[in-house]
């Protein structure tokens, strides 16, 4: 069976890679419930009872080019990857980001000075950081590494996973809410590095090829590892609950020192973590290994929208470059927890002014983002938000959000970036949410 060159050639680098998302414009959507996926105690105000219908988020960021930079149509059918054309966009170290929520349901309803809110999602999220020596080295061989020892380890994480949270609100008096939201997290697949190392040299005598690793790759349902290499198994990660288990907490307060000005922190996806015990594999390669006179040279296995890898008698491929060992046995994951800073002033009845602070923690890494934005109610039926951020070390982000009411059906989307919303593949920097409310 044919192995199309997206999934073969590069080991795993190009698989859809996810991490949490900002959402910095949906943070800012007045009277939605929607709100308070980033901060729990933005509740609506007009409303005892909602119910959100499915809605849908995501998110996609390349640190190195765009998906039409990379991928193209063959002629043949299938793609092929312009190796050209992204190693020319390539950083000494680049990422790759994209997320993937579907919320099925959300319940709130309100009780006095109590408010109440239960949801399910099935969430995608990982993140991919890989050197530019990686798809050099497929790309153009080792020959322009002659003498030298670079870095070939990838580092991973993918998790998917069911989210069940319960959520409790409590109106202190008519400045201050407090709310906190439990969820309990079923994972269904996951991939990630635990060590990194993995080095290749090659002498300039006779082509001598030396691979060095300490690396270990944990995996439940996504990758698999057998005597044939490496496949992948996406259906897994569409199965129902299972008994890799884990928890995770949300955490927010909202406060109205006076009738214009508002303060909202929050914390989500705090102490997140999963751990896996069902169908998991811990991969390992460590150790030196020779190869005498091996040149590394794809060229002849690239044909149109596959690989040939009868033709690689020769040739290191990557489903034995690392040479792993398999084991069974249980780990756990930790996921990106998110902290939200910010300020809200009403300039007039219909137009309010807003500034916003965002953190990710993700294995040991802050990533920071900053939006400011003016949201205007434009009819009583219709409410219209724009705002300017700073997100993915890029400052060309215009986000766009908007709230259609029409009787109890309140429909609404949101983007950080309205500029490429809709050619996804054309852009580095990329993300949405769009979704449905019923509202009482």
């Amino acid at each position: 069976m044919k192995k199309y060159l997206l999934v073969k050639a590069c080991f795993f680098i190009l698989i859809f890679s996810v991490t949490a998302q900002d959402e910095l414009s949906l943070h800012f959507m007045p009277d939605n419930i929607a709100a308070t996926r980033t901060n729990p105690a933005l509740l609506p105000d007009s409303s005892n009872l909602v119910i959100s219908l499915p809605n849908v988020g995501f998110n996609l960021f390349h640190s190195s080019g765009n998906f039409n930079d990379v991928f193209q149509d063959s002629p043949s059918g299938g793609i092929n990857i312009d190796f050209g054309n992204w190693i020319e966009q390539l950083n000494p170290e680049n990422e790759l980001v994209t997320n993937l929520e579907v919320e099925t349901i959300r319940l709130f309803f309100r009780k006095g000075k109590f408010g109440f809110q239960i949801n399910h999602e099935a969430r995608f999220h990982s993140s991919f950081l890989y050197p530019d020596t990686y798809p050099k080295l497929i790309g153009e061989g080792n020959a322009q590494y002659i003498g030298e020892q670079i870095n070939i380890g990838p580092d991973i994480q993918q998790d998917a996973f069911h989210s069940i949270g319960l959520g409790l609100s409590y109106q202190v008096n008519d400045k201050i809410n407090l709310a906190v939201r439990p969820k309990i997290l079923f994972g269904t697949g996951n991939t990630t590095t635990i060590r990194k190392d993995a080095f290749l040299e090659t002498s300039d005598e006779f082509y001598q090829t030396t691979i060095t690793t300490d690396y270990q790759l944990n995996t439940t349902g996504i990758l698999t590892y057998n005597v044939d290499g490496f496949d992948f198994d996406f259906e897994s990660i569409t199965k129902g609950f299972s008994s890799n288990t884990g928890f995770a907490l949300d955490l927010g307060v909202h406060i109205r020192p006076t009738d214009k000005l508002s303060i909202n922190l929050s914390w989500i996806d705090g102490l997140a973590k999963i751990n896996w015990k069902n169908n998991t594999q811990i991969l390992e390669s460590k150790g030196t290994k020779l190869y005498e006179g091996v040149k590394i040279d794809f060229s002849d296995i690239l044909e149109g929208d596959s690989i040939n890898f009868s033709n690689a008698t020769d040739t290191l491929n990557f489903d034995n470059l690392f040479n792993f060992t398999s084991r069974d046995g249980t780990y756990s994951t930790e996921l990106p927890s998110r902290i939200y800073v910010s300020l809200g002033y009403q300039l007039t009845e219909n137009f309010s002014l807003h500034g916003l602070f965002h953190n990710e923690n993700f294995r040991g890494k802050n990533r920071q983002a900053y939006s400011l934005g003016v949201q205007a109610q434009l009819h009583k039926l219709f409410n219209l938000g724009v705002n300017y951020a700073y997100r993915f070390e890029s400052a060309t982000n215009i986000g766009l959000n908007t709230t259609i009411r029409l009787g109890p059906v309140q429909i609404f989307a949101a983007t950080d970036n309205i500029i490429h919303v809709f050619k996804p593949f054309e852009t580095d920097n990329v993300n949405g949410r769009v979704g449905l409310n019923l509202v009482f």
